[in-house]
């Protein structure tokens, strides 16, 4: 079983910063909703998706090992937080998802967690449906039979969260395992997105059959088109089989004429695609900023390049900024991020991003 994926995040129309972050791993992914006092939420939530990276390296994913790594790093935090006053009462949210293959079994499964109301959607077999349940004030009110999941949407309290890591010194973490399937479509997101689009036109998105990667950037522009008054991060997982599609049949008793037309139509269609790809590689080829190291020793800096993190055709990267934060200073699970070229959307949403990494650096120290 093969998963592709595509992953989009944004600070939105409103926030000044981006508490939002991600995991992207072989065979795990997340995503956590920060919470707290200035960069605070930043720590909490970066702290969270590196550290279950860190956790996963070389295990076996189960039910019980989400809920045993979860722990601790609710620990972790909770332990960070009442070290510094500034970080007092910081926390976050975290739902996850791991491929797995219980022992003695050949058909690999999916094992889900979470806590607090980032949510994992499925879309299978044309059906879509939300797999986990939000710990906060409103999915209380929905579950009691007070308001319904229309009215929830909108609740002035909506964003009130029960459940989180960092706030408690334990925390219950929900955990389970569900089959997979080839075609299986799962979607990771944190509220900025369900407190802006309704759960149908995310369902409507989501199976227009569009590439991960596009589906989760339409997610978070149609967010932001919404009001984007929250970070939005969408994470987009399609599995398959890895089996490749049949190939398609020719046309029967087609004439050369037609044939032909067919040919010179196509040669211009295919002419105006490659002009208009060429603006867009282009356009794109400059737009967004990515993290990278100075260099490959262990003291190299981390700086913010603008544009492709590699050439694209005749344009070059183009380094921006440079700070006091080396290599040897972050964690693995960080510094692979570094290395992967992290990706942001301006340059000021990088930037507040090292600084979320100093504070977790700092830590370490």
């Amino acid at each position: 079983m093969q998963l592709t994926y595509g992953v989009a995040t944004d600070t939105g129309n409103v926030r000044a910063q981006n508490e939002d972050s991600f995991l992207i791993g072989d065979n795990i992914f997340a995503v956590a909703d920060g919470m707290g006092g200035h960069n605070a939420g930043e720590v909490a939530s970066a702290l969270a998706t590196s550290l279950l990276h860190e956790k996963s390296i070389d295990q076996q994913l189960t039910p019980e090992w989400f809920v045993k790594s979860i722990s601790d790093i609710n620990h972790t935090i909770h332990s960070s937080a009442a070290e510094d006053t500034g970080r007092r009462g910081m926390g976050t949210t975290l739902c996850a998802l791991g491929l797995v293959t219980p022992e003695g079994e050949t058909v690999p499964q999916i094992s889900l967690a979470n806590v607090g109301d980032s949510r994992i959607y499925l879309a299978r077999a044309g059906q879509f449906r939300q797999l986990t349940v939000d710990h906060s004030y409103v999915q209380e009110l929905v579950s009691e039979g007070l308001i319904t999941e229309d009215e929830a949407h909108t609740h002035p309290r909506r964003n009130i969260v029960t459940r989180a890591l960092g706030i408690d010194e334990r925390v219950a973490v929900d955990s389970w395992l569900i089959p997979l399937v080839s075609g299986d479509r799962f979607v990771l997101c944190s509220d900025g997105l369900v407190d802006e689009v309704t759960k149908s036109d995310i369902a409507e998105l989501v199976q227009q059959g569009m590439p991960p990667q596009e589906t989760a950037a339409a997610l978070v522009a149609l967010a932001k088109r919404n009001g984007g008054r929250d970070n939005i991060t969408v994470i987009v997982i399609d599995t398959t089989d890895g089996t490749h599609p049949a190939p398609t049949i020719p046309d029967v008793g087609t004439t050369t004429s037609a044939r032909s037309s067919r040919k010179k139509w196509s040669v211009i269609a295919a002419i105006v695609l490659a002009l208009g790809a060429l603006v867009l590689v282009s356009r794109n080829a400059r737009s967004g900023y990515f993290l990278e190291f100075e260099n490959s020793t262990p003291t190299a800096a981390v700086c913010i390049g603008r544009g492709a993190s590699d050439r694209v055709l005749w344009l070059m990267p183009t380094r921006e900024q440079c700070f006091d934060l080396t290599r040897n200073k972050l964690i693995e699970p960080l510094q692979r991020q570094v290395d992967g070229h992290l990706r942001f959307a301006t340059l000021k949403d990088a930037q507040r991003y090292v600084t979320a990494l100093k504070q977790v650096s700092a830590l370490n120290d």
